[in-house]
């Protein structure tokens, strides 16, 4: 019980700290109203707070004076919720500085998976992965040396290495907008709603658009983008956009609510971490490489894992192949996989 009401404590002066409390003022006299606390939960791990804000105090607070919730109850901390009912987790541990790479050691966490990415580790040493045949979009971003590049090498060397060129395509340079339309065409043709349901297989397509600020005037390619960011799903066509600073203009309200998962390295302000949907990723440390946050429910923070340009290459060495000795099930034009995968990180 003690230990419960130091806990109370803690957040509230917290709460002050933050100035994150209702004013009350009668005649002479000011008392201030603190958020409602509705149930700590101490482990020896982590400690959280559920709790509820009162009418008239602004949720944007825990976002905005997240530093000030910090400097009193500890670095490592996640917010969630909304609206007026929110959590505060306290992580008692810390991530490590450095994860390399190992396709053999990700495998077991992957192989029932269609399309599996597998990223990094969390606070507890838990795997951070998802099936992309699932939550089909993915947006990252970050200032240079945040890791995108080495990130984005870990996400399509698992591929190259789970899947066979029969079951995925990689387009790193462009997609013909008629290989959509045809798709669209056969599901109708058979009464479906998904490609998985054809009586044939078709490969699923991830288009990879590095750096899509680049093409910010490209307005027919960015609506072509748009396009399977908010259809592909369907007809097994799925979108990784990566930029080094958030546009605004771009991740518009229709293209942004497509993105299913969000990932962002360190970013200059708040102001870009909101652009990029990843609230607090300007928090991350400068110097820490590698340290990322993700999210899909919620913000998470996790270390990616590391994979620089010779391990890459020794990796696929075997995979490695010309286009034109393949049996291509669409017609597509790419560049080298290796274009992509040799990007020289800035670390």
């Amino acid at each position: 019980m003690f230990e419960k009401l130091k806990l109370r404590g803690q957040l509230i002066k917290a709460f002050r700290t933050a100035e994150i409390y209702r004013v009350i003022k009668r005649g002479d006299r000011t008392s201030y109203q603190f958020p409602k606390i509705h149930r700590i939960d101490h482990h020896h791990t982590y400690t959280r707070y559920a709790f509820s804000l009162l009418n008239g105090i602004d949720p944007e607070l825990l976002t905005k004076k997240r530093w000030a919730l910090r400097q009193v109850l500890g670095s490592n901390i996640e917010i969630n919720g909304s609206l007026k009912n929110f959590s505060i987790t306290v992580h008692h541990k810390s991530l490590p500085k450095r994860l390399n790479y190992s396709y053999e050691a990700i495998h077991p966490h992957i192989e029932k998976m269609a399309l599996p990415v597998c990223i990094g580790q969390d606070i507890y040493g838990n795997p951070i992965s998802w099936d992309f045949a699932d939550l089909e979009t993915l947006l990252i971003s970050g200032e240079i040396g945040a890791g995108k590049s080495s990130l984005m090498r870990v996400i399509l060397t698992t591929w190259v290495k789970y899947t066979s060129p029969e079951d995925l395509r990689l387009v790193l340079v462009d997609l013909k907008r008629a290989e959509m339309y045809r798709r669209g065409d056969l599901l109708l043709e058979h009464g479906v709603t998904h490609i998985s349901r054809l009586p044939f297989k078709l490969p699923r397509i991830v288009v990879v658009v590095d750096e899509m600020s680049i093409i910010k005037r490209e307005t027919d390619l960015v609506e072509m983008i748009q396009q399977f960011a908010s259809q592909g799903r369907a007809l097994g066509v799925h979108t990784i956009i990566a930029m080094q600073r958030p546009d605004a203009d771009l991740l518009n309200s229709a293209l942004k609510a497509n993105l299913r998962v969000r990932i962002s390295g360190r970013q200059a302000d708040a102001t870009n971490a909101k652009v990029a949907g990843v609230m607090g990723a300007e928090e991350i440390d400068a110097a820490a490489r590698g340290r990322m946050k993700i999210k899909i429910d919620e913000v998470k923070e996790f270390q990616a894992y590391f994979l620089d340009e010779e391990a890459c290459k020794e990796m696929l060495s075997s995979h490695k192949t010309r286009v034109k000795d393949l049996e291509p099930q669409l017609e597509v034009v790419s560049q080298p996989l290796f274009g992509l995968l040799e990007k020289e990180e800035q670390r």
